[in-house]
């Protein structure tokens, strides 16, 4: 059987014999359980790394104008949880506010 990502031929009780193929089969199996950045959802600091700005910037500054993306929070015990974006409305008003 070949791994489908390392191409690395193994019948499915075989073992990798040796430290190389070891390393790559694992290696194979960490980017391939590894999400797109784009799927991960964005904290303040990683809306403030983007935009090149400080995280208070973010929170204190942008998050206040109106077309601003709002991002949600997630849920919590107490009800307000940490407040993340998807990173594709955040680089969605960039191009709007490059467009303008």
């Amino acid at each position: 059987m070949q791994h489908p990502t390392s191409g690395l031929e193994l019948a499915d009780t075989e073992l990798p014999q040796n430290l190389e193929q070891l390393c790559k089969f694992f290696l194979s199996m960490l980017e391939a359980d590894k999400p797109s950045p784009d799927s991960q959802l964005w904290t303040s600091s990683d809306v403030a790394k983007f935009l090149q700005v400080s995280e208070a910037s973010v929170m204190k500054n942008y998050f206040y104008m109106p077309d601003f993306p709002t991002g949600f929070r997630l849920p919590s015990k107490r009800g307000l949880g940490s407040r993340r974006w998807f990173p594709a409305d955040i680089k969605n008003w960039c191009e709007r506010l490059n467009n303008s």
